[in-house]
């Protein structure tokens, strides 16, 4: 029992202190805790873009840019909700909610968009496993893959929310090659044709995966490539600019933005010193994306009423 409890009070010290140093200033942080090696901090202060108005929306926890729609996101809640996605406006106003058939959501954790081959496509991480049963005592984690739906005309008719259903293009089923793990940050590389998932755990387990960016319609089936290890303490969203060269990570205290070079992979990255973000204070943030031309992200949180952030990024000179 005295074995079990200095245990415990192990593990707990571990946790305390991979939140303390989440994403440390250079002159604080641990070794074995991320980030390694840090480059630089980034300290402009946050910009409040709006406030969510959207009162069904209270567990925010997938955010994408669309790229259909000028000045407009994709948010989804978190577990509990049906699978649906609301299109909200900069100005924080719902402007469409959109149904995704024949689907049931087990634990949504994030979302990404991108565009590829001349069409526009959401990526919804199906993947929060907070027990570590899926795929074993437990529905299998999947990615869902469709196309961004275009409202154009059902927009422009009305000032009212539109209401919509769309159809699920790919599922795509997923496991772990040691077993099954939580993750609640995905993102996709255009450039490199892969989707990078994180785990979220302490920061002594965390890992990055990769599978190819398959787009075929259907079901599909890929066991995850184990890439690196980030040590990113509990990571709750992630996000690829369009130009596949920069990768935002969050969790609910902190960020880091890491640079890749035209001739890198993201293991190789992943081992460079990265730039440590100043986000924001939000009750529970579980959600970045980029906005368009990678000069800045977007952040939200949980809960009905929360601002949306904005974080504008440094430019290499």
């Amino acid at each position: 029992m005295k074995m079990i409890r200095l245990l415990m009070f192990c593990s707990s010290g571990i946790t305390l202190v991979s939140l303390l140093c989440s994403f440390a200033d250079p002159a604080t942080s641990m070794q074995g805790f991320f980030p390694i090696l840090t480059a630089s901090t980034h300290d402009m202060p946050p910009e409040q873009v709006c406030i969510v108005a959207e009162r069904e929306l209270t567990e925010a926890s997938g955010l994408a840019i669309s790229r259909r729609r000028d000045n407009a996101v994709w948010v989804h809640n978190d577990s509990g909700d049906t699978a649906r996605l609301f299109l909200i406006q900069l100005d924080g106003k719902t402007r469409a909610v959109v149904t995704l058939k024949d689907s049931e959501p087990r634990d949504w954790e994030d979302m990404c968009s991108f565009q590829i081959d001349g069409e526009k496509w959401l990526l919804i991480a199906d993947t929060g496993d907070n027990g570590q049963v899926r795929g074993e005592s437990g529905a299998p984690c999947e990615l869902l893959l469709l196309k961004e739906p275009v409202l154009n005309a059902e927009l422009a008719a009305s000032d009212e929310i539109v209401k919509a259903t769309t159809d699920v293009f790919a599922r795509i089923t997923i496991d772990y090659p040691e077993g099954p793990a939580n993750c609640e940050s995905v993102a996709v590389d255009t450039e490199r044709r892969e989707i990078l998932l994180l785990t979220k755990t302490d920061p002594l387990n965390c890992r990055l995966f990769r599978l190819p960016l398959s787009m075929k319609p259907g079901r599909q089936s890929f066991r995850l490539e184990q890439i690196g290890s980030l040590a990113v303490p509990y990571a709750t969203a992630m996000d690829i600019s369009e130009d596949g060269k920069q990768l935002a990570i969050v969790n609910m205290f902190s960020g880091a933005l890491l640079k890749r070079a035209e001739s890198e992979s993201w293991s190789e990255a992943c081992a460079k010193p990265a730039i440590v973000l100043t986000l924001p204070t939000q009750p529970q943030g579980e959600t970045v994306c980029f906005e368009k031309g990678g000069k800045s992200l977007l952040l939200n949180s949980e809960r009905r009423g929360q601002p949306l952030w904005r974080v504008k990024l440094p430019q290499s000179p």
